[in-house]
């Protein structure tokens, strides 16, 4: 059959009792969309930017005192059935419908379509692949994003974990004054030196690091 030629076709809505098709997928593909685009102006019609009064002009080469006012109509009801296929998501439920991929309806929409609207489909297919070819070349920039977002909330919940450490300690350091007391008093009771850090770190709940630090800095003090 000549598709762009048949009058099932050519008006705005699909003939659905038309059935010369060469396959059964076809025919589900015609059906379907003929189906999903008339539901769609449906909806259409529910929505005030697609359900206002569109006059139509007068055709014609009457004379203009004896011409008849064509009577008005929605814009919803002037669209074209491939223009509402590129609509409120009607191709993606005319395949669901049909069994088959978004693609090949659109693949066969394009196919049966009037010369006039291929533009139209093809425009709907082009903004498709580049929405998708966009999406490829973003999907790696959003990956590392992502990880560098993981990476810093991960540092930040690391460096609030050490920071609270380093405040839970300073909270438990003794002064320096208390600290040289404790360990003259541990010397006078014969005490080595060098277990000093590790005797007061147990008793106050610190590293003996900090001991130490605390002691050489109460040191070099006396020594200035």
């Amino acid at each position: 059959m000549y598709h762009r030629t048949c009058e099932a076709v050519t008006g705005r809505q699909l003939d659905p009792t038309f059935v010369a098709l060469e396959s059964p997928l076809q025919l589900r593909m015609y059906q379907a969309i003929a189906a999903e685009t008339e539901s769609t102006r449906v909806a259409l019609r529910g929505k005030p930017n697609w359900n206002f009064p569109v006059a139509q002009p007068v055709r014609g080469f009457v004379p203009a005192a004896k011409r008849q006012r064509q009577p008005e109509t929605t814009l919803a009801d002037l669209l074209p059935w491939s223009a509402l296929l590129t609509l409120e998501g009607c191709a993606e439920n005319a395949a669901q419908r049909a069994g088959c991929t978004k693609q090949e309806i659109l693949d066969f929409a394009l196919a049966i379509c009037p010369f006039e609207h291929i533009v139209t489909v093809l425009n709907f297919m082009s903004l498709e692949t580049g929405i998708s070819d966009v999406a490829k070349i973003l999907s790696p920039v959003i990956r590392d994003l992502k990880a560098k977002e993981a990476r810093i909330k991960q540092g930040a919940s690391v460096g609030g974990k050490k920071s609270a450490r380093t405040r839970q300690t300073n909270a438990k350091t003794p002064g320096t004054t208390e600290i040289l007391q404790e360990r003259r008093r541990l010397l006078d009771s014969g005490r080595e030196a060098s277990d000093l850090a590790g005797i007061l770190a147990q008793r106050y709940g610190v590293h003996p690091n900090t001991i130490r630090r605390k002691l050489h800095a109460a040191a070099k003090a006396q020594e200035g």
